[in-house]
Parts: C-alpha cells; structure tokens; sequence
C-alpha cells in the first residue's frame, strides 16, 4: 500500500515550489511508515519519463534533489509501503512506465497473478518485477493500446473492481497530455485500515495548479467520490469528473 501526489500546474514548479516547505514535509514523512521505496514521473514535450530509488524517500539524498530542483508542470510521486511477501527492490517500485504513460497504484489485488488475463502476452513477458501493481499497469497499457489512457484506466479498474479479490485499485497516471486519478476501494477494506480514511483520495484546484492525492496529509482538500475518476489537461487545467461505476455501501 502506498500514497500518491500527483499534479498540473500552469507553469513548471517543484514539488517543495508547489507545496510549500511545510506540506512537503508532511508528505516526506508518510514515507517513515510507506518505507519501502519512492518514485517520480513527469511529462516531458513527448512522452513520459521515471526515477525510481528503493529506499525510503525521508532518507534519499535524490528525493530530496527531485522535489527541490525538478521543474515540471505535470507530475507524480509516490512513495511505497510494500504488501506483505512482495520484495523491496527497484523492479517492484512505482511509477511503472512504457514511456508513454507512467501509473502509480494504492491498494492490492490478490493474488498478483490474478491479473495476468488483462495484461497483452507481450507485456507480461517483458514484466521486470513481482507485484499486483506493475501487472495493474501493464493492463492499463496493454488497453490503451484500443482507447484513451483515461478510458483504459477506468475501465481497467472497474474490471478489476468487478471481477477480483482487492482491498483499493485507487491510481494516477500521468501522460504527456494529462492526469488522470481514479478512486476505486472496498469500504470494508478501508475501515479495517487503521488510519482514518485511508483509501479517500483527494484534491485541490488553484489558480495555478491542480493537486490531487491520497489522504494523511495537508488542508483544503476536496474528496474524489469512490468509484470517480477525475481528468486534468495539461497546460489548460480543464477538470473533468467522471464516474467509472457504482459502489455498494457498506451493510
């Protein structure tokens, strides 16, 4: 299980530019306890591009590079807390890429393997790594190969949501056209969570720049509904919020 950030801004900013010394210290300390690896996407003129450390990003020199000197207007960082029995090593952090789109995942999908039938044969034989998430990704892949990355995306986890055993198959991605960020869990799954809300994703819009991310962390937020999924262009901010299925309440 993890958090995410992810984010469009009108110009290119910095994570600790967009966030302010203090909510940047906030989200860097999520990862005492998400402590299992970090990584960063960002869109770039054509295409996408990653870093990715396996160490906790509260104690990575290259974190703290990134989020003072990288300039980007679209991006996403997420740091990991690794599911039980799924190793800590570069190949099983996120953001997961194939230079055109770069996806980050909350939640688990049980067993990994559950997932191959979604993801092309081509894909899953070139699969570097061991978890559910990389797979969950590689779906997202293989289906925008047919359709958008955001309907690949939605429909991705409403299949999953539908048809597998999970707890969340909340996710960002980014492109080098937009954001995308769906909320998907299990009520149930998140009141056995000790945190409070665990699962909720958030965001907020300025002026200046849409943020949107999981809970723990900073004010001001605006709740992503479950089973939502919101859409930020690039360089115009336009927001799009669309649902992507229905959610049973819990009994």
């Amino acid at each position: 299980m993890c958090r995410l950030l992810a984010f469009a801004s009108r110009t290119p900013v910095t994570l600790a530019d967009l966030l302010g010394p203090a909510e940047l210290a906030e989200f860097t300390a999520l990862s005492r306890k998400h402590a299992d690896g970090w990584g960063f996407a960002w869109a770039e003129a054509s295409g996408v591009r990653t870093v990715r450390f396996a160490d906790p990003a509260h104690a990575s020199p290259e974190f703290g590079r990134v989020s003072r000197e990288h300039r980007t207007d679209l991006g996403l960082a997420h740091v990991r807390w690794a599911t039980a029995n799924l190793p800590i090593r570069l190949e099983n952090t996120h953001p997961f890429t194939d230079g055109r789109i770069a996806l980050a995942h909350n939640g688990t999908v049980k067993p990994p393997q559950s997932l191959d039938p979604l993801v092309p044969a081509d894909l899953l034989a070139g699969m570097a790594g061991t978890t559910d998430s990389e797979r969950y990704a590689l779906a997202v892949i293989g289906a925008a190969r047919r359709t958008d990355p955001a309907t690949a995306l939605g429909d991705t986890a409403a299949t999953i949501a539908a048809t597998l055993a999970h707890t969340s198959v909340n996710a960002m991605l980014v492109t080098d056209t937009e954001l995308v960020a769906v909320s998907r869990y299990r009520p149930e799954a998140e009141a056995a969570e000790q945190e409070h809300e665990y699962y909720h994703m958030r965001y907020r819009v300025t002026p200046d720049a849409v943020v949107v991310t999981s809970s723990g962390w900073g004010d001001g937020w605006e709740t992503l509904g479950n089973g939502e999924m919101l859409v930020v262009q690039r360089g115009t901010l336009a927001i799009d919020i669309r649902a992507i299925d229905e959610v049973a309440a819990v009994a």
